[in-house]
């Protein structure tokens, strides 16, 4: 009797545990910075570690972050909480609540993680409808924060969508024609002079990858992406009101090296164009690491605003 018992408890665990739907995902980078600016010189060893847990019972899901950098000091206080939301279906309607960063575009950075986020979306007829919203920006607000539209679909093979927002509206529409891609986003605002606009194009020549990237932006916006040109508003001088830039980058493979070159300008609305330019060597490791040195040069007006870095990233993902 004893013995079916414990056969008993063992079949159950065993199936709890076969039913379990947990999965976990995480990575560490370490850096090595030199900073040179202005003729001042600054070296930095940092690291960061993040660790993803998501959990799924049928159509729910949760998924929980954890984020240790060294950056946040060596206190406990360097340990947060990210990402952590849930997400389900009813009926044809996926809906997802908690907190949660957007992606950066060459507009606008979305990284930012605003609490009480909601979002739910889905597909009618060919078109992917999305609603959301947050908790208010602001104390005394009685609505939502930010709460916007969605709608995305294709159109003769081309990406299109369309973004209704409380004070502004976005449009991109992406896409490929004879073997060039490309991808258009504007930001329309209700303010004055407070638009923004990005092209991109891309291509393959003879086993090179070259690509133009441009954003516009009206005296009154500013260009505050973190994406193809990298954090606009980490610049030694910080793009801002009016502020355009445009450049183009070439990218290919040298000795199992990923070698990408970018050559760009931040037009200063009023003031001295400073000139970029971007090195990043990539090369994977044995024992599944990642190597990647990024050399950085910001050529601006007088040797005092000038500024170039070296960091070196060894990074693994599990």
């Amino acid at each position: 009797m004893k013995k079916q018992i414990i056969a008993a408890a063992v079949a159950a665990t065993l199936t709890s545990v076969a039913f379990a739907d947990i999965s976990i995902t995480g990575g560490m980078k370490a850096n090595y910075k030199q900073t040179e600016t202005g003729g001042t010189n600054d070296n930095n060893v940092t690291t960061e570690a993040d660790l993803k847990v998501v959990g799924k019972s049928g159509d729910t899901e949760v998924v929980f972050e954890i984020n240790s950098d060294s950056a946040d000091g060596v206190s406990s206080d360097n340990l947060d909480v990210e990402d952590q939301w849930m997400a389900t279906k009813v009926g044809d309607a996926r809906i997802q609540v908690g907190t949660w960063n957007g992606s950066d575009s060459i507009l606008s950075a979305d990284s930012s993680r605003t609490t009480g986020k909601w979002m739910v979306d889905q597909s009618v007829g060919g078109v992917a409808l999305k609603l959301e919203g947050s908790n208010p920006a602001a104390s005394g607000e009685e609505h939502n924060g930010n709460v916007s539209v969605t709608a995305a679909t294709k159109i003769m093979d081309n990406s299109v969508s369309v973004k209704v927002e409380n004070a502004q509206n976005q449009y991109k529409i992406s896409g490929s024609y004879a073997g060039v891609n490309y991808a258009y986003h504007t930001v329309s605002a209700d303010a004055a002079n407070s638009d923004k606009t990005s092209i991109q194009l891309g291509t393959t020549v003879a086993g090179i990858g070259v690509e133009y990237v441009a954003a516009d932006a009206d005296s009154s916006a500013t260009i505050t992406g973190d994406s193809w040109f990298g954090d606009t508003q980490g610049f030694n001088t910080v793009m801002t009101n009016g502020d355009d830039i445009q450049g183009f980058g070439l990218s290919t493979s040298v000795a199992g090296n990923k070698v990408t070159g970018k050559f760009f300008t931040n037009e200063v609305s009023g003031g001295t164009d400073i000139d970029f330019t971007k090195l990043i060597i990539t090369r994977p490791l044995a024992g599944g690491t990642t190597l990647e040195v990024v050399y950085t040069d910001e050529d601006a007006s007088g040797s005092s605003s000038d500024k170039t870095t070296v960091d070196v990233e060894l990074a693994v993902k599990f």
